[in-house]
């Protein structure tokens, strides 16, 4: 008996092929078995480039094949600390019609007038866990353990014991009582880092518990994720102190240059923007203050790689603009948390490597996280295009009508 039959009769789970099988055969196999059940051929699905054999051990499982996204790409004259480059290519891999044209558009306003400017304002993921203390004068005690030189040392040698790539930055304490949260912080270099920094956090957690028990404090170690993170959740915390790579993006676009691409002036865009972001986002009870951030951010975390879960902390991104007395508009975007990698997880795809290599921030061998911080600022300046278009589009009533015109 075959072992398509095997798994037709449920005499074998389809996961369990991964020991039977060389990986391509075990994903033909899988394939074969979901086109039985579901009465389809899944023909798209299986052309596929992906090397199962790596991609099954850090990426995937019970895998069928692969999904294609269409990938345009931008470009975008950005200065900044990690990179400077007046062509830099920003990919975006989208089935939204028109959205790779209004950020080209958006960038080429941005590109003449000078290009977007960006600064790094903030490093650090981060990962919350719990001990239940019993009492809140123990969390006290506790808390003044974790700040006194002997605990901040203690944890930061744990961090290094667990992983050498990565460096604690910092513990936030938060109490309701008995319960004690610890928020560490920590640079990951290229990585993401939220798996390695999981590992690290546990270590040194059971380090802490075991040296407060020395000192008369038994702490149970509740969870190793205590949602204060804040990971993969809408959250006032990482908008305030922060998760990742907090990142600016900036540009002053010229009065004429707004007149000949968009056809309105800065003040128009001003007030759509204070009308929309602020008066809009605050009566919808948004922490959001942006046009279409998601847009960009999704686009390029599939075409890089990354976690595309993880934009649902960086879309509370905030717009400032303002209409100067010359005519020109200043434009601005501020991302507090943009958890991003060159390195590690989806990176090693092959699409994602190539493209991010294509862009000069794949970050194999980068032991500072500049690749990482270079990303940073190339996604925050394709971001602050895409807004620049939209909200000048809104404002001139383009709209409905490019939308239209695509017969969506």
């Amino acid at each position: 008996m075959g072992y398509l039959e095997k798994l037709l009769k449920k005499e074998l789970k389809p996961h369990e092929l991964d020991a039977y099988l060389p990986p391509e055969e075990a994903v033909a196999t899988r394939r074969k078995y979901v086109e039985q059940i579901a009465g389809t051929k899944l023909l798209h699905v299986a052309n596929s480039s992906i090397d199962f054999a790596d991609a099954s051990k850090r990426n995937i499982e019970n895998a069928i094949g692969s999904v294609q996204l269409p990938v345009g790409f931008v470009e975008l004259s950005v200065h900044g600390d990690y990179l400077n480059n007046d062509r830099a290519l920003l990919f975006l891999a989208t089935t939204e019609g028109k959205l790779v044209a209004g950020v080209n558009r958006g960038a080429s306003a941005i590109n003449k007038s000078g290009g977007a400017r960006t600064k790094i304002i903030g490093k650090g993921m981060s990962r919350s866990v719990i001990l239940d203390t019993g009492s809140a004068a123990n969390s006290a005690k506790a808390m003044a353990y974790i700040r006194s030189k002997e605990g901040s040392e203690l944890l930061r040698n744990a961090f290094k014991e667990s992983n050498k790539r990565i460096d604690l930055l910092d513990a936030e304490l938060y109490t309701t009582g008995r319960l004690l949260f610890v928020r560490y912080v920590a640079d990951t270099k290229a990585a993401m880092g939220m798996n390695m920094l999981t590992i690290a956090s546990t270590y040194a957690t059971e380090k802490l518990v075991e040296n407060l028990a020395k000192q008369g404090i038994n702490a149970k170690f509740l969870s190793e994720s205590g949602n204060m993170c804040v990971d993969k959740k809408p959250s006032a915390i990482n908008m305030i102190r922060g998760r990742g790579v907090s990142v600016v993006a900036e540009a002053v676009v010229k009065a004429d240059v707004l007149k000949a691409y968009f056809k309105v002036g800065s003040k128009e865009i001003e007030q759509l923007n204070y009308a929309k972001n602020y008066i809009g986002s605050s009566l919808a009870g948004s922490i959001a203050h942006n046009a279409h951030a998601a847009n960009v951010l999704a686009a390029s975390f599939i075409a890089y790689g990354q976690d595309v879960a993880q934009i649902v902390d960086a879309v509370n991104s905030v717009d400032d603009v303002k209409a100067l007395e010359n005519g020109d508009l200043y434009i601005a975007v501020y991302l507090p948390a943009l958890e991003i990698g060159t390195y590690g997880g989806g990176t090693h795809r092959e699409t994602a490597k190539e493209l991010l290599m294509a862009s000069g921030v794949y970050g194999e061998g980068d032991e500072t996280g500049n690749s990482k911080y270079a990303l940073a600022e190339l996604i925050a300046s394709g971001v602050l295009a895409g807004e620049l278009n939209l909200l000048a589009a809104e404002a001139g009533r383009e709209l409905a009508e490019a939308h239209s015109k695509l017969k969506r």
